[in-house]
């Protein structure tokens, strides 16, 4: 690939604001928990979503062989939750769900206490594209925090938050 055109593309998307999310699956010791930012729902009828995770992810392959996952849509003040599960905080172990507290869910998917929204999927269809695997879920059920939670936001490679004007 074109190096120029992949920078290029990267520094492009780092433009795109986007809410923080943690996919995770498994339950007990078995838990895979991954930050993403590319999540987008698909469609309404049924509730359907999509997440993608680097094929190299632990996770990835939890998610495939669990066949449900939970999308934690992380509010302002979880930043170091985002960093956890994206394996760069500076003082928690990668991955590790010590970082925040957790509930099973409905499909017995880890929820983060907290969070904006979980939202509890049964994969329906996945496919690898490049780096990634896009996960397709049918939502089960839905966590919702009070409104005035704010979702933690990620552009130009930093966290921020929404303001209205």
């Amino acid at each position: 690939m074109n190096h120029d055109l992949r920078a290029a593309f990267l520094d492009s998307m780092a433009s795109n604001s986007t809410s923080v999310h943690v996919v995770t699956t498994g339950a007990g010791n078995e838990r895979f928990g991954v930050t993403v930012s590319a999540c987008s729902s698909v469609c309404a009828d049924p509730p359907t979503l999509l997440v993608c995770i680097n094929t190299r992810s632990p996770a990835n392959a939890a998610v495939a062989a669990n066949g449900v996952f939970a999308v934690n849509l992380l509010n302002v003040a979880q930043r170091g939750i985002a960093d956890t599960f994206a394996g760069r905080s500076a003082s928690a172990r990668p991955f590790d769900f010590s970082c925040c507290t957790v509930t099973a869910g409905a499909l017995d998917v880890p929820l983060i206490d907290g969070a904006v929204a979980a939202i509890e999927c049964r994969l329906v269809a996945q496919q690898t594209i490049g780096t990634h695997t896009v996960f397709f879920g049918e939502v089960a059920a839905i966590k919702r925090a009070p409104a005035a939670h704010m979702p933690l936001l990620y552009c130009k490679r930093d966290y921020g938050q929404f303001l209205a004007f």
